[in-house]
């Protein structure tokens, strides 16, 4: 459940910390207050688009932290699977105005995906805006099979196996070519290559090996003068280095006997080998810098070779040797394709059959539990007084085999006896999908969930009123329940009440968000029952409101 939001700079909010409670949280405030602010706040800790609307006139960033405790098990394990043990969610979540976006949980940076993640499985919302999985078709097989619960996953974990088996074998068929025309167009292609790569020689660190000559013969000129004047300053016949080291190591050595000019010697003797070594160095390579034009050209030719290699089959030599041998072990099991190819295609001919079976099975368990949403979800209309409501699931076989299965499934509608029954999104009206998501919530009912109603109460009254206010009562005996109202049945079936005012101050307009006592609970579920003429009758008619449905909750 969400224990704690805290909102900087979003909108109205200069900084609210608002704490929630197990149960009904009721958030209750005038048309334009802000209440929906706080839903956009944590519908952007959880994921949502960071979007420079709502930060706060004049303020250069927006932050949003959200703690969640009491966790369920997926919760847990999906914290384990990011490598973090804890017993609390916290959320951190800051958007600068010029883009930067900085996401930590429980302290730790993490992706906008892993984010996104955690929020689906901490938080459910739902508003006249955003009518989720109900009115978007391709999620209705989803939802069905999420309904079916244990029994949809073995079925679906049965079938899936099959499955992969079977796009397997479809792809090693499709390895050896399909039929005969396009296998020996195939085996053309894959010996051109093996030819092509073979006739190179290829070896691996030659290429660099070309570069570093091509550069050195392209520069043998100044190469040759820098040397030859570094071996002449070397050389004895310039009264060189090395003469005068030969002397100085002579003469110190007739007085090495004392440890200190011994070092000395000993450090002149090496300085004298090491310019030795590097004299003859020099002229080694003073031997190989002739500049050759006949070398010169079969360098660049045997780049351009290795260049077009690297350009074909994979950027390296290393690439270009690895699809050598992918392309010849591809080239040899064509080459004895027949065989094998008869024998996938009898595998492939028992696991389609498999494949089918599993399938119908599939859909053979869906429809049992369509059946069953159908009629749990027709007694929770009728609770919310829509008696003559239709509900359908409809089953559309598809012409593939997918991962899903072989099932097109649609919800279908009619508020009205006698009226076809159509896609809910054709048909319903804003009320009726309140009521539609609310009966929805109640079967999906998760444990342990936050399950957040931007004004679902919106296109109702009356009596049906006080059905939507029993259906949320009840919800929340499971999981935390965020909801904005205005009407008085649904405000006075809260457990706590938070009321969201906004005041103006030096010229700016704020936002703020605090607790209610009970007895401005009360008067504020007055003021929905009679208006700001707050009289003893509508007070009394609060009370009595409250009462009646505590005395629900608590059955």
């Amino acid at each position: 459940m969400l224990s704690n939001l805290v909102i900087e700079n979003i909108a109205l909010i200069k900084k609210a910390d608002i704490e929630f409670k197990d149960g009904f949280n009721v958030l209750l405030g005038e048309t334009g207050a802000g209440k929906s602010i706080i839903f956009d706040a944590l519908n952007f800790v959880l994921g949502g688009k960071a979007d420079k609307t709502l930060l706060r006139s004049g303020e250069e960033y927006m932050k949003v932290n959200a703690v969640f405790a009491n966790l369920d098990e997926t919760v847990i394990s999906f914290l384990r699977e990011q490598e973090i043990e804890d017993d609390e969610v916290v959320i951190s979540r800051s958007y600068t105005i010029d883009g930067k976006n900085s996401i930590k949980l429980n302290g730790e940076n993490v992706a906008l995906s892993v984010l996104k993640k955690i929020g689906a499985l901490l938080v459910d919302t739902y508003s006249q805006h955003d009518s989720m999985e109900l009115l978007n078709n391709k999620k209705h097989l989803s939802l069905l099979d999420k309904f079916g619960g244990e029994d949809i996953i073995h079925a679906k974990t049965s079938y899936l196996k099959v499955y992969e088996e079977f796009k397997s074998l479809q792809k090693s068929i499709l390895d050896l070519g399909g039929d005969d025309s396009e296998r020996e167009r195939l085996k053309e292609i894959y010996l051109f290559q093996i030819k092509e790569i073979e006739n190179a020689n290829l070896v691996i660190g030659e290429e660099e090996e070309i570069r570093d000559r091509i550069k050195f013969l392209s520069s043998s000129e100044k190469i040759f003068e820098n040397l030859n004047e570094a071996t002449g300053l070397l050389s004895e016949n310039n009264f060189s280095v090395l003469s005068n080291l030969s002397q100085i190591k002579g003469l110190l050595s007739s007085i090495s006997e004392f440890d200190e000019i011994n070092e000395c010697k000993e450090k002149v003797s090496s300085v004298f080998y090491e310019l030795e070594d590097v004299y003859e160095t020099i002229e080694s390579i003073k031997d190989r810098t002739d500049f050759d034009e006949n070398e010169l050209n079969k360098l660049d030719s045997r780049l351009d070779v290795i260049k077009s290699l690297n350009k074909k089959y994979g950027g390296s030599i290393e690439n270009v040797l690895k699809f050598y041998s992918d392309i010849k072990e591809k080239y040899n099991n064509l080459m004895n394709s027949d065989e094998v190819l008869n024998e996938l295609n009898i595998k492939l001919n028992d696991a389609k059959k498999r494949l089918i079976t599993k399938a119908n099975e599939l859909t053979k368990l869906r429809k049992q539990y369509g059946d069953k949403l159908k009629v749990l979800l027709m007694n929770e209309l009728q609770d919310l007084s829509m008696k003559g409501t239709l509900f359908d699931v409809e089953f559309d076989p598809g012409e593939n085999l997918t991962s899903e299965g072989q099932d097109n499934v649609k919800f279908i509608f009619s508020a009205n006896k006698g009226q076809e029954l159509k896609d809910i999104s054709k048909v319903a009206s804003g009320g009726e999908l309140s009521r539609l998501m609310l009966a929805f919530k109640n079967i999906f009912n998760e444990n342990n969930k936050t399950v957040v109603f931007d004004e679902i109460d919106a296109g109702i009254s009356g009596e049906v009123g006080n059905k939507v206010a029993e259906k949320l009562s009840n919800l929340s005996k499971t999981s935390q329940v965020l909801c904005i109202t205005h009407m008085p049945q649904v405000a006075s079936a809260g457990d706590s009440y938070l009321y969201v005012g906004k005041y103006e101050e030096s010229g700016q307009t704020y936002t703020k968000v605090r607790m209610l006592d009970e007895n401005q609970e009360v008067e504020n579920i007055a003021r929905l029952i009679g208006g700001d003429n707050l009289t003893q009758v509508a007070i009394e008619h609060a009370k009595e409101m409250k009462e009646r449905y505590r005395q629900i909750k608590n059955r």
